[in-house]
């Protein structure tokens, strides 16, 4: 399925949006739960989605026969079956995979269930918070990219300044433009945008979806890098 992500500035969010992102069934049913992150996870806040169960009345107790066991031929590989991690576990995950100090911004990360169509959202700093909207089928390198990607939208929030933005788009090999555009425009075709996944790139060197420019190599991420800090 193909991603979009869309930033827009109203309100002052950086929203990204993907297509088809609708969650329908059980697993799509946004009942809000709390879940318990380690102790030094501070500034996280976890709440996901949860799929509401219906538990049966039990019958009367019945003195049931022996159960009739089925011995596999000696031929069969036979393996326990493993549950996929828990939304909590790929989360820990994934921010265990971000090495920069995103705290240090005044950021809040808050991790809840899916919202149609939406991965993430960045506030603007008086706000300072970064929603990660988790799917129960979201794999662990997904989800760190989009919390890389949301944390490089608050660097730039936090330390952007047009000279700094300018040079930027330099060092990008980018036409001067608007760094933000009109709100819920494609966030791939910003330079806020390919801020953010250049951003995620140099923390996870996974892959940039940035439509203005290709992924920096090594030389260039030399030079992005200070672009990155204070």
């Amino acid at each position: 399925m193909s991603l979009l992500f869309v930033a827009g500035v109203a309100l002052g969010a950086t929203v990204h949006i993907g297509r088809g992102g609708a969650v329908s069934g059980a697993a799509g049913t946004q009942v809000s739960a709390w879940l318990a992150l380690p102790e030094n996870g501070g500034g996280v806040t976890a709440v996901v989605a949860h799929p509401t169960t219906t538990a049966a009345t039990p019958g009367p107790a019945t003195t049931a026969p022996p159960p009739l066991v089925a011995t596999p031929p000696r031929s069969a590989a036979t393996t326990a079956p493993t549950d996929p991690p828990t939304a909590a576990a790929r989360v820990s995950e994934a921010l265990a995979r971000i090495s920069y100090p995103w705290r240090q911004l005044g950021y809040r990360i808050v991790f809840m269930g899916p919202e149609p169509g939406m991965w993430g959202r960045t506030s603007q700093r008086s706000l300072s918070t970064i929603d990660i909207y988790v799917r129960p089928d979201e794999s662990v390198d997904m989800l760190a990219h989009v919390v890389a990607h949301e944390i490089g939208h608050a660097v730039d929030l936090v330390y952007g300044t047009d000279q700094r933005r300018s040079l930027w788009l330099e060092l990008r090999g980018i036409s001067p433009r608007p760094w933000f555009t009109c709100s819920m425009c494609q966030d791939f075709s910003t330079p806020a945008g390919d801020f953010a996944e250049t951003f995620a790139f140099w923390q996870l060197h996974d892959y940039s979806r940035s439509q203005l420019a290709p992924a920096p190599t090594p030389t260039e991420l030399s030079q992005l890098a200070p672009l990155f800090g204070p």
